[in-house]
C-alpha cells in the first residue's frame, strides 16, 4: 500500500545535489550535509526536523501510519507489510534501492543470495597431489 503525502510536502527532485544532504524521514525536507555521516561509527541520534519530532513524538520515524520520505534522497516512501504470523514493514524508496522496490512489489521479500563479483568466480587452484618422502 503506497504511503499517501500532502501537497507541497515532498522535498526535492533527484538530483546529483540529494547526495550531499540528508533528509527529515517526517517530510523530507533538508537535514544537514552528509559529511558528518561519511565519517565511521557516527550515531544518528534523530532522522527528523525539529517540527517533525514535536509532531511525532519521536527523533526517528513518523508515527505509525503516517507518510515517510528517504533519508537519502528526500524522496516519499512506499510502505510494504510482510504476510505471516510477525509481520515486517518495511518503508522503501524506489528511486534509491529500485530492485528491492520491484522485488517487495511483486511480494518478494526473500532476501536473494550474494553473487561473487566477476574476478572472484575464476575456478579455484587445483591442488597439488601429496609428495612422497
Amino acid at each position: 500500500m503506497p504511503a499517501k503525502g500532502r501537497e507541497g510536502d515532498t522535498a526535492v527532485e533527484a538530483a546529483p545535489a540529494t547526495e550531499q544532504f540528508v533528509y527529515c524521514k517526517g517530510c523530507g525536507t533538508k537535514l544537514e550535509s552528509r559529511a558528518r555521516l561519511s565519517k565511521p561509527r557516527v550515531v544518528v541520534s534523530s532522522m527528523m526536523c525539529d517540527a517533525c519530532t514535536e509532531k511525532h513524538g519521536h527523533a526517528l520515524m513518523p508515527a505509525p501510519g503516517e507518510p515517510t520520505y528517504c533519508y537519502r534522497c528526500g524522496s516519499l516512501e512506499e510502505v510494504f507489510v510482510t504476510p505471516g504470523i510477525s509481520p515486517a514493514t518495511y518503508h522503501i524508496c524506489p528511486k534509491c534501492l529500485p530492485d528491492r522496490y520491484a522485488r517487495y512489489q511483486a511480494g518478494d521479500f526473500e532476501t536473494p543470495p550474494k553473487v561473487a563479483p566477476e574476478d572472484e568466480k575464476a575456478e579455484p587452484a587445483k591442488a597439488e597431489p601429496p609428495r612422497k618422502a
